[in-house]
C-alpha cells in the first residue's frame, strides 16, 4: 500500500524533500546570490527612489453659486457646505483624469525634461502620458473621498504637484461650467434687455395716450360721468358737449389704454423675475465657487515609497529558490526517464520494478479472491439464469476495475512521456517556434498590417433632459450611435475612399458600416461619462473624427430640440393670432358701445345716470336736468350695461392671456435662436504619436505559443503511430 500511495502522489508533495536535501548546497548558494543581487539592483543606483505625496478631497454637493446663494428656492437646492455624494465623487475623478489638468501640470513643471524624455523622440508624447499615468493616481476612498497620489524622485516636487492637482480641480470645473454659464447668461441677458425694451415701448404708448387725455380710465370715467350729470342738471349745454367729447376720446382709447396698462403691469412683474434670473446668470458667469473640501494637503515626504527593498529581496529570493527547485526536480525527472528508456531495451526496469511487482501482486490477489468467490457460488448459481447473469456482471465489473487501475498507472507516467517526447524533438520544436516568431514579426509589420492610431475624448452630457427612464449619459450614448451621425462622419471624411472600399461592391454599405463600427467605439465610463474612441491609420484623421462626432452630436441634439420648438412656435403663433383677433373684436365692440350708446364705464356711469334719473323725478331743480339725455343713457345702460361689463372683463382676461402666451412664445424663440452645446468635454482628443494596433510583441507571443502547441500535438501523433507500428 505504501508504494501505491507514492505512485498516486504528485511530484512536489512526494519527492520535494529529497530534492531539497540532495541540492541543499546549491539552493543555499542560489539563495545567497539572489539576496545579494536583489539588494544591489534595488539600490538607488539602479532604481530611482520615488517619494509619494497625497491629497484627500471631498467634492461639494452644490455646483451653482446662484442656486446655492441667490435663488429664491434655496430650500430645494443643496447646501454649499454639504459634502458631495457618489455622483459628485465620480465627476471629480473624471475631471482629475482629464487632459485639461494633465496638460497644465506637464506644462507647469516641464515634465518632458523632468522625466528625461528626449524631445526628438518619435513617441515622446505617448511615453510622457504613460509616465504621467504611472506617477499620478486618483481613486475613491472607502469614505467616499477622492485621494490624489503623486510619485516623484523629488519629494518637494511630488508634494507641490499633488497640491497643484488638487487646486486645478476648481479652475478646471469652473472653466467648463463658465463656458455653459456664459452662454446661458447671454440668452437671459438678451431676453431681459428685450423685455425691458418692450416695457419702455408700452410706457411710451401710455404716455401718448395720456397726452390724448386718457390718464386713468376708471377714475376718469367716474369723474366725467359725475360731472356730466351735474352739467346736465344745470343745463350747461356747452359743458355737456365738452364732456361728451372727452368721453368719446375715453371710449375710443380706453380699451387700448386698459390693454397696454395691464400688459405693462404683467411685463413689469415678469421683468422683475427675469432680472433676478439675469443677476443669477451673471453671478454664475462671472464668479467662482470652490468645488472641493481639502481634508488633507500634501507635504514633503521624508521617506521613499518606491522601491520597497525588503519586499523585493523577499520576492526575488523565494522566486529564485522556487525556480531552482523546479529545475532540479525536472533534472531528476529527466535522469530517471532516460534511465528507464535505456533499461527497457535491456528489459531491466530497476526504478519501476517495485511498482510493477506491487501491481502484479495486487492483480494476482484480486484474481485469486475472485476465483475463490466464484468457486463457492458456482454450485449455487450455475443452474439458474439469474446466477449466470450475476456471474457475467461480476466479470464485467472485475474487468472495469482492472482497466481503471491500469489507466491510473499509465496517467502517472504521462508527464514523463511528454517530457521525453519534447526532449526528443526539442530541436525541431525550437526551429518551428523560431520560424513562427519570425513570421509573426514580419507579417505583423506595417507592410502587411496597417498600423492604427487611437484618439479619444471624454465628455459629460449638458443642457439635456432624459426622454424616459434612461439617464442623460445613456441618452447621449444612444444619440452618438445614431445612423445620422454615422452617415455625417462617413460623408465628411469620405470614408469609403479612406477605407478603400469599392462603392460598386454588392455589400458596400454593410462593409462600410462594419469598418466604421470596428474603428469607432463609444462607451460609458465608470464615472457616468461617455468616452469616444476612434482608430485610424492617420492620427490626425482619428483626432478630427472624434471632434466631428462631438460636433455632429451637438447639431443632432440641437436639431431634435429645435424641431420640437418649431412645432410649439406654430402653436403659439396660432394662439396669439386668435387672441389678437379676439382683443380687436372686443375693442371694436367697446368703441361701438361708447360712440353709439354713450356707455363707457359701467359702475361709475350707472351711478351718475341713477342720480340724474332720481333728480328728474324727485329733485327741486328738475327743470335744469336734461331728462331726454338721462333717459337715453338709462335705456342704453339697461340694454347694453351687462354687455359692457362682460367686454371689459374679457379684455382684461384676454390681455393677460395674450401676454402669458407671448412670453412663452418669445422664450421658445430664444431657445431656437440660441447656439447651445450639449457636451461638457472633459478630455479633448489629440493626434497620437504611437500606434495602438497591432501590438506586435503580443502577436509574436501568441503565434509562437500556438505553433509550439500545434507542433507538439503533431509530434505526439507521429510517436503514437510509431508505437502502433
Amino acid at each position: 500500500m505504501e508504494l501505491s500511495d507514492q505512485a498516486n502522489t504528485p511530484f512536489f508533495s512526494g519527492t520535494i524533500m529529497q530534492v531539497i536535501l540532495k541540492y541543499r548546497k546549491h539552493l543555499i548558494v542560489i539563495g545567497i546570490i539572489a539576496i545579494l543581487a536583489s539588494v544591489i539592483f534595488s539600490a538607488p543606483f539602479f532604481i530611482k527612489p520615488l517619494y509619494k505625496s497625497t491629497v484627500i478631497l471631498y467634492p461639494t454637493a452644490s455646483n451653482s453659486i446662484s442656486k446655492a446663494l441667490l435663488s429664491e428656492n434655496r430650500g430645494n437646492t443643496k447646501d454649499i457646505l454639504e459634502f458631495g455624494e457618489d455622483e459628485q465623487t465620480e465627476q471629480m475623478l473624471q475631471v482629475l483624469n482629464s487632459n485639461k489638468i494633465r496638460d497644465r501640470i506637464i506644462a507647469k513643471y516641464n515634465l518632458l525634461d523632468h522625466y528625461g524624455i528626449e524631445k526628438d523622440s518619435k513617441y515622446k508624447m505617448t511615453n510622457l502620458f504613460k509616465q504621467y499615468e504611472n506617477n499620478f493616481t486618483f481613486r475613491r476612498t472607502e469614505y467616499m473621498a477622492v485621494k490624489i497620489s503623486v510619485y516623484d524622485e523629488d519629494p518637494q516636487l511630488a508634494a507641490d504637484m499633488a497640491n497643484d492637482v488638487g487646486e486645478l480641480v476648481d479652475s478646471t470645473i469652473n472653466t467648463m461650467q463658465k463656458e455653459i454659464a456664459r452662454k446661458a447668461f447671454r440668452i437671459v441677458e438678451k431676453e431681459y434687455l428685450s423685455l425691458k425694451k418692450e416695457v419702455e415701448v408700452k410706457e411710451d404708448s401710455l404716455t401718448i395716450l395720456r397726452e390724448l387725455g386718457v390718464h386713468d380710465y376708471e377714475s376718469q370715467s367716474e369723474m366725467f360721468n359725475r360731472q356730466l350729470a351735474i352739467e346736465m342738471a344745470q343745463g350747461n349745454t356747452s359743458g355737456v358737449k365738452r364732456l361728451e367729447q372727452k368721453l368719446e376720446i375715453l371710449a375710443k382709447y380706453g380699451g387700448p389704454y386698459v390693454s397696454i396698462r395691464d400688459a405693462l403691469e404683467h411685463d413689469k412683474k415678469l421683468l422683475s423675475e427675469l432680472k433676478a434670473k439675469y443677476e443669477e446668470a451673471k453671478v454664475d458667469a462671472t464668479e467662482n465657487l470652490p468645488h472641493k473640501f481639502v481634508v488633507s494637503s500634501a507635504y514633503k515626504a521624508e521617506r521613499k515609497s518606491y522601491p520597497i527593498r525588503w519586499l523585493i529581496v523577499v520576492i526575488t529570493t523565494f522566486s529564485a529558490l522556487f525556480l531552482a527547485l523546479l529545475i532540479f526536480g525536472l533534472i531528476e525527472v529527466f535522469a530517471d526517464n532516460l534511465q528507464i528508456i535505456s533499461k527497457k531495451k535491456r528489459t531491466d526496469q530497476r526504478s519501476l520494478s517495485s511498482i510493477f511487482t506491487y501491481f502484479k501482486s495486487e492483480k494476482s490477489s484480486i484474481r485469486y479472491k475472485t476465483e475463490e468467490k466464484k468457486a463457492v457460488e458456482a454450485t449455487e448459481l450455475k443452474h439458474t439464469a439469474a446466477g449466470k447473469k450475476r456471474i457475467a456482471d461480476e466479470k464485467e465489473i472485475e474487468i472495469n476495475q482492472r482497466d481503471n487501475f491500469i489507466t491510473q498507472m499509465e496517467n502517472y507516467f504521462k508527464s514523463a512521456n511528454l517530457i521525453n517526447v519534447i526532449d526528443k524533438w526539442k530541436i525541431h520544436l525550437l526551429v518551428i517556434v523560431l520560424i513562427a516568431a519570425l513570421a509573426a514579426a514580419i507579417f505583423s509589420g506595417p507592410a502587411f498590417i496597417t498600423p492604427l492610431f487611437k484618439s479619444y475624448a471624454v465628455a459629460y452630457p449638458a443642457n439635456v433632459e432624459p426622454y424616459s427612464e434612461e439617464s442623460e449619459t445613456e441618452q447621449m450614448l444612444q444619440i452618438l450611435n445614431s445612423q445620422d451621425i454615422k452617415d455625417s462622419v462617413i460623408q465628411m471624411f469620405d470614408l469609403p475612399r479612406h477605407y478603400e472600399i469599392d462603392t460598386d461592391y454588392k455589400y458596400f454599405k454593410t462593409v462600410l458600416l462594419y469598418e466604421y463600427n470596428q474603428n469607432v467605439s463609444i462607451s460609458k465610463t465608470p464615472y457616468e461619462s461617455v468616452q469616444i474612441e476612434v482608430l485610424d491609420k492617420d492620427p490626425n484623421t482619428a483626432a478630427m473624427m472624434v471632434i466631428a462626432i462631438i460636433d455632429f452630436y451637438n447639431k443632432k441634439v440641437g436639431f431634435l430640440h429645435k424641431s420640437k420648438y418649431l412645432e410649439v412656435i406654430d402653436m403659439y403663433e396660432f394662439q396669439l393670432q386668435m387672441k389678437r383677433n379676439t382683443l380687436d373684436s372686443l375693442k371694436n365692440l367697446m368703441i361701438e358701445l361708447g360712440t353709439k350708446h354713450g356707455i363707457i364705464e359701467y359702475e361709475f356711469q350707472s351711478q351718475e345716470i341713477m342720480r340724474g334719473y332720481l333728480k328728474t323725478i324727485y329733485g327741486s331743480n328738475s327743470s335744469q336736468i336734461n331728462s331726454k339725455e338721462v333717459d337715453r343713457l338709462f335705456t342704453s345702460m339697461q340694454n347694453y350695461g351687462g354687455q359692457l361689463v362682460e367686454i371689459v372683463k374679457m379684455i382684461e382676461n384676454e390681455a393677460i392671456s395674450y401676454v402669458t402666451i407671448k412670453e412663452d412664445y418669445e422664450m421658445t424663440w430664444r431657445f431656437i435662436n440660441s447656439d447651445l452645446t450639449y457636451a461638457n468635454i472633459i478630455t479633448s482628443p489629440f493626434p497620437a504619436d504611437k500606434k495602438t494596433y497591432p501590438v506586435r510583441w503580443l502577436v509574436v507571443v501568441v503565434v509562437s505559443l500556438a505553433a509550439f502547441i500545434l507542433a507538439t500535438l503533431v509530434v505526439f501523433i507521429l510517436e503514437s503511430r510509431k508505437k502502433r507500428l
